[in-house]
């Protein structure tokens, strides 16, 4: 064994402890794990309120996309902004545009089979001027809700807002008629004078020259519509011009520019509820309903030689200022009897009688005893004359007349197309021309040349005979009469006073003298006509002479 070994103390091994590491926890790393999660739940929250209040995307079709615009052009209903436009693209044909509109929630139950969007923009037609608004604002879709079960999600955007309010209630019919004049959508519909519905779409067709309507007509208005009511135009103001005077009907202002559609019942008897739907015929005027034959016409056949210019279909026929029938057709030609107008210059007139019109205040009479009724008066002499309605238009009309010994009469027929012929005659201003014509006839047959020289013949003898009377005026003798004549009294005077007061002889020669004296007294005032004017005897002196003209 070594020293060194020898040299270490014997140690003994001594046990030191490892310490244990403490980990302090940190509360900040802690809640920044919250934040992400709290965002999740913020974000999923605003994910489901976002779902929750966002419709579905809706596709409207148009034919251009003037004044829209993407994120800009909102989509209101009953001015609620109920969503945007989203994109606006071409439509594959290219015939138009494809907008798509993203909607809120409060309008996804909204879009049904019946739901209608138009563009709202400014507007001026016969309904009125709109939309002034969008001016500020800008252009804007607008849409009514519908009412069907099924949803649709793709529409055709009008080209003019629909005319019903939403959810309104009323009546939807049809018109169709033959008419001059197309009214635009908008126009009112008025019972009466009041505006109780309006006019939806109008359409021409073509090929029947046809124009049809399509009206609503407002709840709860449309109780006032039935199964006999009749349609008919009103154009602005109406002026009519008949024989009783001048009738001007004007409309309510609405209608004054565009016109309107008035309904109304015969009689007050409407028949049972129009229902949605009914198709009625739309008349051109009140008058053309007014003159509709009824069950009960009598239809009668009147021929004239005169002209018939100013007689149209509708002219009234009267009798004795009484309305009670219409012309119906004129001319009435048939079986090619236009063919022979030059050979006996006939007109023939169909004329319709209404026996309605003369059952004043009386019960109504079956169509036979109204065939017998005026049957009686042809028999006894009624005659049909084409009168002057008006002088101003110079429109005519058929009067019936019963006036004995009227004339000569024009019947070539009893009975003509089935129709019972009547009696006519000239009348009115030809039978005035025709009784002048007479006139001058008989005044053209009268011996003028002869009396005219007959008259110049006395003339002329009477001239001869004023010019010897002016000669025995002017001669000296003539005129010396009345101083010779005081010069013969003056001289018997002198011899006079000779003769003794109480002598007979002086009292009868003073009475002479006195009665001398005053025949010439009375004399003297036509001694001095006579002289101024010594042809005052043949013509009237209180008459002025007429004073000649001078050459024209």
């Amino acid at each position: 064994m070594s020293n060194d070994n020898k040299q270490q103390p014997n140690k003994q091994l001594e046990y030191r402890p490892v310490p244990a590491v403490v980990k302090k926890t940190n509360i900040f790393n802690s809640i920044i794990w919250l934040v992400p999660l709290i965002a999740l739940i913020a974000g999923g929250w605003l994910l489901m309120k976002e779902i929750q209040n966002t419709g579905p995307e809706v596709t409207l079709l148009m034919d251009s996309a003037d004044g829209i615009e993407v994120n800009n052009t909102v989509v209101k209903v009953l001015s609620v902004e109920v969503g945007r436009v989203k994109r606006i693209r071409l439509q594959e044909d290219r015939e138009g545009v494809e907008v798509t509109v993203r909607l809120t929630a409060d309008a996804k139950d909204m879009m049904r089979e019946d739901t209608q969007f138009w563009v709202v923009k400014p507007r001026f037609d016969e309904s009125g001027i709109s939309g002034l608004n969008t001016l500020v604002s800008g252009a804007y879709i607008a849409f009514t809700p519908g009412k069907s079960e099924e949803t649709k999600y793709e529409f055709k955007v009008l080209d003019i807002p629909p005319m019903t309010a939403i959810g309104q209630n009323g009546l939807r019919l049809k018109l169709i008629g033959m008419n001059d004049k197309m009214l635009g959508v908008g126009s009112p519909v008025l019972y009466e004078d009041f505006s109780v519905g309006v006019v939806e779409s109008a359409e021409f067709t073509p090929k029947d020259q046809t124009v049809s309507y399509t009206i609503f007509i407002e709840s709860p208005n449309d109780k006032l519509v039935g199964q006999n009511s009749q349609f008919w135009l009103q154009n602005g103001i109406n002026i009519e011009t008949t024989g009783s005077g001048v009738h001007i009907r004007s409309a309510p202002i609405p209608a004054l520019l565009s016109g309107a559609i008035v309904f109304a019942s015969p009689n007050g008897n409407k028949g049972d509820p129009a229902v949605n739907g009914d198709t009625f015929e739309l008349y051109n005027s009140r008058s053309d309903i007014d003159n509709l034959p009824t069950e009960r016409s009598l239809y009668y056949t009147a021929f004239f030689k005169q002209s018939v210019r100013g007689l149209a279909p509708g002219a009234p026929v009267e009798y004795k200022g009484l309305n009670i029938g219409a012309v119906a057709e004129v001319p009435y030609f048939a079986d090619g009897d236009s063919l022979k107008l030059f050979e006996n210059g006939w007109i023939p007139v169909r004329i319709r009688i209404e026996p309605e019109r003369m059952e004043i205040n009386a019960d109504a009479q079956s169509k036979q005893y109204w065939q017998s009724h005026f049957q009686t008066a042809l028999n006894k002499g009624l005659t049909a004359v084409i009168a002057s309605n008006n002088l101003i238009t110079g429109s005519k009309m058929i009067e019936l007349d019963d006036t004995p010994d009227s004339g000569s009469k024009l019947k070539p027929f009893a009975r003509y197309n089935g129709n019972v012929v009547i009696a006519t005659r000239n009348g009115g201003l030809d039978q005035l021309q025709a009784q002048l014509g007479n006139l001058l006839e008989k005044f053209n047959k009268l011996p003028l040349e002869k009396t005219v020289g007959e008259l110049n013949s006395s003339l002329g003898e009477l001239k001869a005979t004023l010019k010897s009377a002016n000669a025995l005026i002017n001669k000296p003798q003539t005129q010396n009469v009345p101083q010779e004549l005081n010069q013969t009294l003056s001289e018997l005077r002198q011899t006079l006073k000779g003769v003794s007061p109480q002598s007979p002889l002086y009292g009868d020669v003073q009475s002479t003298l006195n009665s001398i004296d005053k025949t010439l007294k009375d004399a003297q005032p036509v001694l001095n006509q006579l002289k101024e004017k010594p042809n005052s005897f043949i013509f009237n002196s209180n008459v002025k002479d007429p004073i000649p003209k001078g050459s024209r």
